[in-house]
Order: structure tokens, then sequence, then C-alpha cells
């Protein structure tokens, strides 16, 4: 599931290959895809430019001119840049087609994903009222501290919330949390101010560190959590066991022995 590291990634892929160009066509293959009525994406967006493109959590948005495109990925969404005499993508959804021939496709095989338009992003947050981008340069620890303060509830729970912090899906919790070294079910009010400061330091190291191995095209450490997701496998930071439990509806995993 795409979460903030992927679509970071598929935000500096649009900008490479979506930006400045007009777009001649847009081929709506699965409506199903739609956040907004066919004729009014075409309107958005034929004859125009993308000028710039920016991301909030797991959203991306295009600059269109009078509005912006909007993308969300949901489980599978992926972009693929392509020319006339390239394949188009098996699950292509949405396909913008370019003055020159040259398409970008919105592929989507378990369609849970949107393709929409907005009147900008700033309008798009409000509305749907999601939390700051984990690694803005606004994100610091003590607006980190401010959203933590009088919660209640599991850590996890909190940490997944899109309204609370948004861009944080359930493999990157759980590498946070497991770099805190705190239990998932940890109650939000019970943490110290220095367990506070550590999944600070987490969040935005993981999602760093993510967004940089991704970009070079390498697979996670083998010291990561996330290549130890098996129930009984060892961890390789304490040798303790991994553990399987369910956490805000989600299969979660953690260090029976150092997250407490």
């Amino acid at each position: 599931m795409p979460e903030l590291p992927e679509v970071e990634l598929y935000c500096r892929y649009f900008a490479e290959h979506g930006l400045h160009q007009r777009v001649a066509a847009v081929h709506v293959l699965d409506e199903r895809i739609l956040g907004v009525r066919n004729a009014a994406l075409k309107k958005a967006v034929v004859g125009r430019e993308f000028t710039q493109v920016r991301r909030h959590g797991k959203h991306l948005f295009a600059d269109a001119g009078s509005s912006w495109l909007h993308l969300h990925f949901g489980m599978s969404g992926d972009l693929f840049y392509y020319d006339n005499d390239s394949a188009q993508p098996r699950f292509a959804r949405v396909v913008f087609e370019f003055d020159n021939g040259s398409r970008l496709a919105y592929d989507d095989m378990r369609l849970f994903g949107v393709v929409g338009v907005t009147p900008g992003p700033d309008a798009f947050l409000a509305e749907h009222r999601l939390g700051p981008d984990p690694i803005s340069s606004g994100f610091r620890l003590p607006v980190f501290r401010t959203i933590v303060h009088g919660r209640r509830g599991a850590v996890k729970s909190l940490l997944m919330t899109q309204e609370i912090i948004a861009g944080m899906g359930n493999l990157y919790v759980d590498e946070t949390l497991y770099r805190a070294s705190i239990h998932p079910r940890r109650a939000v009010d019970a943490l110290s101010d220095a367990e506070v400061e550590a999944i600070y330091t987490g969040i935005r190291g993981v999602l760093k560190e993510a967004i940089a191995f991704k970009s070079r095209g390498g697979d996670y450490p083998v010291k990561w959590l996330t290549q130890h997701r098996e129930e009984g496998d060892r961890c390789p930071r304490c040798g303790g066991t991994i553990q399987r439990t369910v956490v805000f509806g989600r299969t979660t995993y953690f260090c029976a022995k150092h997250q407490v």
C-alpha cells in the first residue's frame, strides 16, 4: 500500500514527466476510479499544462491553473509514463495524453484509489481535516507534543489516524514504534516526554530513510522490522521474538522484548 515515502516518489516522478506539457486528451478507462464526473475532470485539465506538483501525506496534487488534479493511490495505485511505441499499463484507469503523444497513466489494480479535482491543496486539506505532514518543515517536536497532549488510546491508533498525522500507514508506524522501543498498544497518555521525543525522532527518521532507500531502488536494511514481519522471527536488534497482534484493525508486528 503506498504510504508517504511511496507517494513522495510518485510526486517526484510526476514532476519529472508530467509538468509543462499541454494535455491534449484525458482517457478515462474506468470511471469507478473517479472522485469527480468524467466531464469535469476533462474540463479541468484538457488544453492546460500541469505547472507544479505537491504532496501532503498520501495525497498528490498537480496544478492545472484554475484547479488542481488530485490523486490518491489507495492500495495499489501507481504512475507510468510511456510513449506511442510502448504498451499501455495493464491496469491503467486514467491516461493523460500530452501534445507530443506521450502519456502519463494512473494505474490501479485494486481500484481503491481516487482521481479527482480540487480547487487547491489547502482547500482539500481543510475539507478533509487532514493532519500535518510529518516530514514537512513545520512538523517540529513542539508540534508533535501538542498533538499528543491530552489524547488517549493506543499509540499506534494515534499515528495511523490521518486527521491527526497525514501520511503514515501500517508498515511505517510499526517501524517507527520498533525504533522508538514503544509497544504499539501503549496508551498515549502514559508516554513520558522522552518517549514522545523518541517517537517523533522515529517518525522523521524512518520516513526520510525510506524515501532515500526507495529512490535508490534498494531494499530496506536487515536491521529494520520490515524485513522480519513474521511471527516468531528473531528481532535483529535485541534477539527477542517478533509477535503479531491486531491494533486499529491492522495486523501489527513488534518485538516482545524491547518494545514496552
